[in-house]
């Protein structure tokens, strides 16, 4: 038979199983609350919290008791989860929501200067390969043109130079 200080060690170890159970529900709610696209797939993340909520349950029972389970473990995990639903939830909860908050502008802002750091290098890159098209095309026409604007006006000197002597 195991002692009582063991029992009530194993009891209270097992109420923080509960606050665990108690923080994963509020991340659950704030993920929930935050994400709206979350809320149409609701019964899929009830389905992962309960599976995580069961692993802890496992872990939990494990560590303490080598899966010696007794009532009062439930009885404690539930303890655990009131203790934490009625104390301390408010808060994590607002600051889950302000942490996420922060995440999903900060993904936002960066999001949007990469857009405006790919558009203006998508310009930059226009207008280069503008220029070296121009360089390649326009530039040696434009010497080709003068060319043959001096050959044409050195003609017409020539000419009138002929009917003036």
């Amino acid at each position: 038979m195991i002692p009582f200080t063991e029992d009530l060690s194993s009891f209270y170890a097992t109420i923080y199983g509960g606050l665990a159970i108690g923080l994963l529900f509020d991340i659950n709610r704030s993920l929930k609350s935050n994400f709206k696209i979350l809320k149409y797939f609701s019964i899929v993340f009830n389905i992962i919290f309960w599976i995580l909520a069961t692993i802890i349950i496992f872990i939990t029972v494990n560590s303490i008791e080598s899966f010696d389970l007794r009532y009062y473990h439930f009885v404690a995990l539930l303890i655990g989860f009131l203790l934490y639903y009625n104390t301390i939830s408010k808060f994590i909860l607002k600051m889950l929501n302000k942490i996420i908050g922060f995440i999903v502008s900060l993904i936002k802002k960066t999001i949007i200067y990469i857009t405006i750091v790919s558009e203006s290098l998508y310009y930059m890159i226009i207008y280069m390969m503008h220029f070296i098209l121009d360089a390649i095309f326009f530039i040696p026409n434009l010497f080709l043109a003068t060319k043959k604007v001096i050959k044409r006006k050195h003609r017409i000197k020539l000419k009138v130079n002929k009917k003036h002597r």
